[in-house]
């Protein structure tokens, strides 16, 4: 009756921005510093992206772990060297007034979720959490689930995240480095990143 939801009757799917990805993540680890107003913070960049700039030495300002988990407005914004995750995920641009986002999905979004250094240590810090909340494998992924998507868990996907983790273990890992894995899974989780 109402394909494009002109009467508003249902709320529209959306991606979460840039700044709220990175907010979210901090958030399911525990991480997340809410301290409002001050100077720009400056979260940790890897050698690659700060290769690019022109005097790599001095590219990047340096923060303290607490302060570089403040929420991403408070990110320092630079032109020439923008950080990596906010710049995957649509950040405004900083050549241009920017009056509309537009959100697209290259890529590159899924490689930095998976494979970035930044996506890793908040699986770490997921997984610490974890650790402190639940004292089963079931419970640990049971809560995991709870926090990213901020819903029950689904049975089924308690168990394939179960099963994740045991086949991992089994090719290997410590069980401590495939509980990671799974927090990384989960933040990968197409729930996380979509308000529905």
């Amino acid at each position: 009756a109402d394909p494009m939801n002109e009467l508003l009757h249902r709320f529209n799917p959306r991606r979460l921005t840039a700044e709220e990805v990175r907010d979210s993540m901090l958030a399911v680890g525990g991480d997340l510093n809410l301290e409002l107003g001050g100077p720009s913070v400056y979260p940790p960049l890897s050698d690659d992206v700060l290769a690019t700039a022109s005097r790599p030495e001095a590219a990047w300002g340096h923060s303290s772990d607490e302060q570089a988990a403040r929420r991403s407005v408070f990110v320092h914004v630079k032109r020439s060297l923008r950080h990596p995750l906010l710049h995957a995920f649509d950040q405004a641009e900083t050549d241009t007034t920017c009056p509309v986002r537009f959100t697209t999905m290259p890529p590159t979004q899924a490689l930095i979720m998976l494979n970035s250094a930044e996506t890793n240590r908040f699986a770490e810090a997921l997984r610490k959490r974890l650790l402190t909340t639940a004292t089963t494998l079931m419970g640990r992924c049971i809560r995991g689930l709870e926090l990213v998507t901020q819903r029950p868990a689904a049975p089924a996907d308690v168990e394939d995240l179960m099963a994740l983790h045991r086949e991992l273990v089994a090719d290997g890992l410590s069980s401590e480095a495939a509980m990671k894995y799974v927090c990384l899974t989960m933040l990968n989780l197409n729930a996380f990143v979509q308000v529905d």
